[in-house]
């Protein structure tokens, strides 16, 4: 069942952000989608890098079923919780890393965790994403 396309299964969520940014997100999404079970927050406020990983962890082992995968998202690759969430990733097999998390990507993982197997989850998540960050104006100038 851990293959690419099984069948949808309880895939679960940890939102590791900056101070209150995953707090809030949860929020705006389930102000659209109503609650969400199987999804928690960690933030790196008052943590070392240690301390974070072992709240990370923590919360990857409370998952307990090697089948149903965890979504981590976290706000930025580069930083803390970018970095904590690849290395538990490396520890863990049923680990998806997902950074940059915007309010589209996280709606789209919540309406969707439960319908479609891990590798179409996948997908939609990074399209999703991708297709959220649009730059338009500043026209170009003319000399």
């Amino acid at each position: 069942m851990s293959g690419s396309n099984s069948a949808p299964g309880p895939i679960r969520g940890l939102i590791v952000t900056h101070g209150h940014l995953g707090q809030e997100l949860l929020k705006t999404a389930e102000s659209i989608l109503g609650p969400q079970e199987g999804v928690t927050i960690q933030s790196n406020t008052n943590l070392s890098h240690v301390g974070l990983l072992e709240q990370v962890e923590e919360g990857i082992e409370q998952v307990g079923d090697e089948e149903a995968g965890i979504v981590l998202l976290a706000d930025m690759l580069s930083g803390s919780c970018g970095q904590v969430c690849r290395k538990l990733a490396s520890r863990h097999p049923q680990v998806l890393v997902v950074s940059g998390v915007n309010l589209p990507m996280l709606l789209e993982f919540l309406y969707h965790r439960h319908r479609v197997g891990r590798a179409e989850l996948k997908e939609r998540i990074l399209a999703k994403g991708r297709e959220a960050v649009r730059v338009e104006g500043w026209e170009e100038e003319t000399v």
